[in-house]
């Protein structure tokens, strides 16, 4: 029961991530988007929740479930700064702030993105090819997303 409860908070915590940074993707030029506070807050509880989860089921898992599982944790805690990254970009206004707030942004919701999808491959009992073929065109649409929307507004 408390393993289910703290997957369902990583994915309701990553899901507002997404949903806010989705919306806050294209940066303001004036003042702070209300929208970064709880941007970052669901995106360190997503990393928070999944910490908790990999802890508690730790001793459970087998080598190779250990590394997977010890890889999406860094691959979170990497997720977790670069939108902390964004923060950074968007308060210091310095040259080209837009464009590295738009990738750190955009890093973040790429990866949550192939989070969702590679998850729910797996748990639908899709192939191993099937969900690495889905995550590569999720991360080459994305990237192809993100470049499009600094061509509209770094200028």
């Amino acid at each position: 029961m408390f393993h289910t409860v703290l997957i369902a908070a990583h994915a309701a915590s990553g899901l507002a991530a997404f949903v806010l940074g989705f919306v806050g993707l294209r940066p303001i030029t004036k003042g702070m988007p209300t929208l970064v506070g709880p941007y970052l807050g669901a995106l360190w509880l997503m990393v928070v929740f999944l910490v908790v989860v990999v802890g508690v089921d730790w001793m459970g898992l087998d080598p190779a479930s250990r590394a997977a599982y010890g890889g999406l944790t860094l691959l979170a805690l990497y997720t977790g700064w670069r939108g902390w990254g964004a923060l950074r970009n968007l308060r210091s206004r310095a040259v080209g702030w837009k464009g590295g707030y738009i990738d750190d942004v955009g890093f973040t919701l790429i990866a949550l993105f192939d989070g969702f999808v590679i998850v729910s491959a797996l748990d639908l009992g899709a192939p191993i090819w099937l969900v690495v073929v889905v995550g590569v065109l999720g991360i080459l649409a994305g990237r192809s997303g993100v470049r499009r929307m600094k061509e509209r507004v770094v200028v």
